[in-house]
């Protein structure tokens, strides 16, 4: 059985590092600059900053500002540059030793048991078809901090987590973390999912900004095939989980391939911070439950009869203890 991870920013927010997009800004428009078009930005940036709730799509439509491929790379590098170096500060500031990471290997092992019972049972009985085989555990992480190898003191070789999580009987592995972004002092990928995310139309045939801006295109220009793996490893999984990521646009490219692998009898769960659940009105949750189930469907490309077909097989937990550690 092959279980993959899709990991966002909401990881990191679950250990309380101040790594969202508005800790960022603070720190972003209190540095000097001598740039009039950077200084220009900051101020967009601390005007407006309900608009910048996701600094990448936010870039895609501040392109309209830009006439010059200098201009961009200028302003581009700038934030980019200052983010990275940000959050080296918030990690390297973070005592990690504080937090026991062999508390994750149960929910990297079991992540279904986060979620509530009728759901449980029917992950269950979906896993009997592997329960005399070893169970392969993959993490993809859009984030740029290594949070989770520090955790998981994973060195890039394979975890054996029957060492660590004893209730299991299947031998279980860790196979590999990898980073479809990149880190924060390495390969760094920020920007959007494709043209139509980009304001300024005259850019859409300018390379140079293209395999900067656009994530796939700044992943191929990168040459370094990991994007390649984790679409095969998309394609050869049989349960993904998506934990701490909003689902945004900018990575549509990958929801549109989990829905694909959907048509494939794979299971799909989606943990979500979420309103909280009245717990005299657990029914309420039900409501959440088709309302992110429809948010996540309509980023694929799945038909309508499609839809109708395969969103049985996702499951939702709303504001689960999944990865709770603290």
């Amino acid at each position: 059985m092959n279980i993959l991870f899709f990991i966002g920013n909401g990881f990191d927010l679950n250990l309380n590092m101040a790594t969202r997009y508005s800790d960022f800004y603070k720190y972003y428009v209190s540095v000097k600059t001598s740039s009039k078009l950077i200084q220009k930005l900051k101020d967009e940036i601390d005007g407006n900053i309900e608009n910048w709730s996701d600094l990448e799509l936010a870039l895609g439509r501040y392109t309209a500002n830009f006439s010059k491929t200098q201009e961009f790379n200028e302003v581009f590098d700038d934030i980019e540059d200052k983010l990275a170096e940000y959050l080296e500060n918030i990690e390297t500031s973070y005592d990690f030793s504080k937090i026991d990471g062999k508390k994750l290997f149960k929910y990297l092992i079991y992540p279904e048991t986060s979620l509530p019972q009728a759901d449980r049972n029917i992950l269950s009985e979906f896993r009997q078809k592997w329960m005399n085989q070893q169970w392969n555990i993959y993490l993809i992480t859009f984030n740029y901090t290594r949070s989770l190898e520090k955790l998981l003191n994973y060195n890039g070789q394979p975890l054996k987590l029957n060492d660590h999580y004893k209730h299991v009987n299947n031998p279980v592995f860790l196979h590999k973390i990898e980073h479809i972004h990149g880190y924060y002092d390495e390969r760094m990928v920020m920007g959007v999912n494709d043209v139509s995310q980009i304001a300024n139309s005259a850019l859409h045939t300018n390379l140079d900004i293209l395999e900067t801006l656009i994530k796939s295109e700044c992943n191929q220009a990168q040459k370094h095939t990991i994007d390649n793996w984790c679409k095969n490893q998309i394609a050869n999984s049989h349960l993904i989980c998506i934990f701490g990521s909003s689902i945004g646009d900018t990575d549509n490219l990958w929801w549109e391939l989990i829905g694909e692998q959907l048509k494939r009898n794979c299971r799909l769960i989606i943990f979500e911070k979420g309103e909280p659940i009245p717990p005299r009105r657990p029914q309420k949750g039900k409501i959440a439950e088709r309302k992110k189930k429809r948010y996540f469907l309509d980023k694929t490309k799945l038909s309508p009869k499609e839809i109708e077909m395969y969103e049985k097989n996702i499951f939702v937990g709303i504001n689960t203890n999944m990865f709770a550690v603290l």
